[in-house]
């Protein structure tokens, strides 16, 4: 993963998280990466393996882009678990594009100033 992706990935899985259990990310033990995919499911329809959900976290924290290379739909559903967009058919989304949620989350991240 680019430099640039992972820092609007890592935005990412700061701000699902927060949301998850308003805490700032760290580890997810096995309990607490189940209860994040029971949480993103219920909000989003859609499930995410809670292994894959503890790798993403690990190599956030460990600050890896090589670990990983997370799908544009996997980072649609965590997008929309962060915005709140609910699953939405018909053809404005088919127009948008199935990925939408991921490109309005990364495009408000990289339109952030940067921290100096």
């Amino acid at each position: 993963m680019e430099a640039k992706e992972f820092t609007v990935f890592r935005s990412l899985l700061a701000d699902v998280h927060t949301k998850a259990f308003g805490e700032p990310i760290s580890k997810l033990p096995h309990g607490k990466a189940q209860t994040l995919c029971w949480l993103i499911h219920e909000a989003t329809g859609e499930l995410l393996s809670y292994k894959t959900l503890g790798n993403y976290v690990d190599a956030v924290l460990s600050n890896d882009p090589h670990a990983i290379n997370p799908c544009n739909a996997t980072l649609a559903i965590l997008a929309k678990y962060v915005t709140g967009d609910e699953a939405r058919s018909g053809r404005h989304e088919m127009r948008m594009g199935a990925y939408a949620p991921w490109y309005k989350y990364r495009s408000s991240v990289l339109a952030r100033p940067m921290a100096a």
